[in-house]
């Protein structure tokens, strides 16, 4: 063995009381692992079953893919390591391991169906794995199927095999729920600042689908050492996908633009770079600089780009440099001191009328544009926040807005989506407090486990104004009072979230 094969995949208990087995208490505990981070605890797992119980070469089992793999461990009840597996961008996977004494606990099957699960929801459309010839059945119990002659791999006899998969149960519940009587068109993606440590996995796979299996560049331009420091961006379609991404350095040079080819004509290189520009107009840089293939010259020229300079080449391609000039005032974006004070001073922006793009940076920020947008509904107010933050949303002001909305006729409606009612329903929130007075107007649910793929926090006010930002507990995002585009976009999501909300009857007692 020395890339895919079982743990205890042969010795899985395969009797024919799975049904009633499955309603145990589980005796294990499965979560993603980071290799930085758990390395040594996934290292010695795979050591103990490859090297020492399988003979498997230590240069064999160490090959140098682990750092750009995604991993799981396996725990017991008292938090030990006792199992292990990884998935590969390529959809391989592999490296499932299980400690001995723990081979009948269904240990194996859970990591597999973690793996593939992760798979799915990254867009992969199948993965493969080389099984040992012994635990076929094991994966074939899983729907994966045999393909080729049976083949030696470390001195153990080996089967590729392979699984279909079809798109998460999520996505396809999200499009019936939303998409029936959709009438307008919308931008079928979203984009948003990242952090690198968290997403170079999803990063690199789509720099490896663009550069180096369409443009056969080197493997070198998967990962350099200016990531680390780089400010990057990425897109991502209704189903949470990574279909684009762009890095820019602090002192302003542009690069690695990388979008799926299906999604080239959506504007999502367009997109990903206004966010380049709006952040170095915040910067105060003068000017952004970029190299790119003369046939690709032209895309940046739309975007203000000029030529600036002789041809030169990068890993190995003719690339011609090129210069944007940053034009402190010609801004779609003005500075966020100057959109605080506007906020804070009331009546500065009009829902429905004004299309100013307003960054958000600090919590005042967000608390003062939620105050003023929400002030000026006339019809609907929908909150999608995953915490229900008692500092942005627990005020009397919010509560007085909502409940002059909710008491003005009765088509106004208030809706709210949070992932945990736990804390609010403990230590108290004005929203929850008006919503239990007035029921008929304003809702809270609990978004469905399986609907939880993005934790980002929004509030759409009249289907016209939007506030959001990628990370709820992230202090960064935008508003604008005007975004039908935008809203309807996020209303879908929302529309979605709510049709298989949950409700939770301590959400609607009234304390006496």
């Amino acid at each position: 063995m020395t890339d895919d094969s079982s743990d205890d995949n042969s010795k899985e208990n395969t009797s024919a009381d799975s049904n009633e087995q499955s309603l145990e208490i589980r005796q294990f505990n499965i979560r993603e692992a980071d290799w930085e981070r758990d390395s040594g605890k996934l290292s010695n797992i795979r050591r103990i079953v490859f090297i020492v119980e399988q003979n498997v070469p230590q240069e064999e089992e160490w090959d140098g893919k682990d750092e750009d793999s995604w991993h799981w461990i396996a725990t017991d009840a008292e938090e030990i390591p006792i199992g292990t597996a990884r998935l590969l961008p390529d959809g391989q996977i592999g490296r499932m391991a299980v400690l001995s004494e723990y081979r009948t606990l269904g240990v194996g099957a859970a990591l597999l169906e973690a793996a593939v699960e992760k798979a799915r929801h990254l867009g992969m459309k199948d993965v493969f794995l080389n099984a040992q010839s012994h635990a076929l059945g094991f994966y074939e119990r899983s729907g994966f199927v045999a393909e080729g002659d049976e083949f030696d791999e470390a001195g153990i006899p080996h089967y590729r095999m392979t699984l279909d998969l079809p798109p998460p149960a999520d996505n396809i519940q999200r499009r019936a729920a939303v998409d029936s009587d959709l009438t307008i068109d919308v931008r079928p993606f979203d984009t948003a600042e990242v952090n690198w440590p968290e997403t170079k996995k999803f990063i690199k796979l789509l720099r490896r689908q663009v550069f180096v299996n369409e443009q056969h560049l080197p493997d070198e331009v998967l990962e350099q050492d200016e990531d680390a420091s780089a400010i990057h961006w990425v897109a991502e379609n209704d189903d949470g996908h990574l279909i684009g991404t762009l890095q820019m350095t602090p002192d302003g040079n542009v690069s690695r633009l990388a979008v799926q080819e299906r999604y080239r004509h959506l504007g999502v290189g367009h997109a990903l770079l206004e966010l380049a520009i709006q952040r170095a107009r915040r910067f105060g840089l003068p000017e952004l600089h970029l190299l790119t293939p003369e046939d690709t010259a032209a895309f940046f020229e739309d975007r203000g780009f000029e030529v600036d300079g002789e041809e030169t080449k990068v890993f190995g391609q003719p690339c011609v440099p090129m210069t944007r000039l940053i034009d402190p005032e010609d801004r779609t974006v003005e500075k966020v001191e100057e959109h605080g004070e506007m906020l804070a001073e009331g009546a500065a922006y009009k829902l429905g009328e004004d299309k100013q793009l307003i960054l958000l940076r600090r919590e005042e920020d967000f608390r003062n544009v939620i105050q003023e947008m929400t002030r000026q509904a006339r019809k609907s107010i929908k909150i999608y926040s995953p915490n229900l933050s008692h500092d942005l949303f627990d005020n009397s002001e919010l509560l007085q807005t909502c409940s002059r909305l909710a008491r003005r006729n009765k088509y106004t409606s208030i809706e709210i989506l949070v992932f945990d009612p736990h804390r609010i329903v403990k230590n108290g929130h004005a929203l929850l407090t008006i919503s239990r007075k007035l029921p008929s107007s304003i809702g809270i649910k609990i978004v469905d486990p399986e609907m939880r793929q993005q934790f980002h926090e929004f509030v759409i006010v009249d289907g016209e104004g939007v506030i959001y930002r990628p990370e709820y507990d992230q202090y960064e995002g935008t508003a604008q009072f005007l975004n039908i585009t935008e809203a309807n976009r996020l209303t879908r999501l929302f529309s979605a979230s709510w049709e298989s909300g949950l409700l939770d009857p301590n959400l609607r007692q009234l304390r006496i």
